[in-house]
């Protein structure tokens, strides 16, 4: 009895060794369809990426494969760029995606996702690159205040400044950042001075536009963090092959 427990044991490791090879074997190649079809959405945008990483889902992925729809998937797009513009790292997550198996062997037919969210965070260099703050330094606390400061010539004198900040979204992909608060570091500065403070402050808005996003997906949320201004953005019914 006892050695046929033992049999019995290893004949169930090895099964499940090999239902978890083939698991394995599957997923990789799922990954490698949807990786070639990212980078061709990629590119109809254009923009490109490095090499980009799919993870479609955890064992047992053969039960996802059979049914044809996969609860996630997640594609991570290093250092994607276009339009004079680089996020280092995009991640998209598709949700309740439909992916019959025949689609991803044969390359014919639609890939769908019920949503699809993308994250980034937009380097506070690349957003003073493209807000054109020539004078100014933004930066955000942990709580997402957003912080500016730095030196500005104003009626022949350079004054030290410091304030506040907002950013908004202004459009499907676009950001608008503005001054809300701007004074001069000096307590004693003068009446005229104060004006030219208030003046220039008004002048500092400015919105920029994000690269053509994959999917067609539209900001959702923006949050200042230390390391920039953290995206979201989404859309639903979404082919993710054309």
């Amino acid at each position: 009895m006892r050695r046929f427990l033992i049999t019995a044991v290893i004949l169930v490791a090895i099964l499940g060794a090999g239902v978890f090879a083939m698991d394995r074997a599957v997923a990789a190649y799922a990954e490698d369809q949807i990786k070639t079809q990212t980078v061709a959405e990629v590119s109809r945008r254009g923009m490109r990426s490095d090499e980009p990483s799919v993870d479609v889902g955890g064992f047992p992925f053969l039960t996802e494969v059979v049914a044809g729809k996969y609860d996630q998937i997640v594609i991570t797009l290093p250092n994607l760029s276009g339009q004079g513009m680089t996020l280092p790292k995009f991640t998209l997550t598709a949700s309740g995606v439909n992916a019959p198996l025949e689609t991803l062997r044969s390359g014919d037919g639609t890939i769908t996702a019920d949503k699809v969210t993308g994250t980034a965070v937009v380097p506070w260099d690349v957003v003073v690159k493209q807000t054109k703050f020539k004078d100014l330094k933004l930066s955000a606390d942990p709580d997402g205040t957003l912080k500016v400061a730095g030196e500005a010539t104003l009626g022949g004198f350079t004054v030290p400044l410091t304030g506040s900040a907002k950013v908004t979204l202004a459009g499907p992909t676009k950001l608008r950042v503005q001054v809300t608060d701007l004074q001069g570091t000096d307590p004693n500065v003068n009446a005229l001075i104060k004006g030219l403070i208030a003046a220039y402050m008004d002048k500092l808005v400015f919105d920029f536009s994000l690269p053509k996003l994959p999917y067609d997906l539209r900001l959702q949320k923006v949050t200042p963090t230390p390391a920039g201004l953290d995206i979201t953005a989404y859309a639903e019914n979404v082919p993710l092959t054309q």
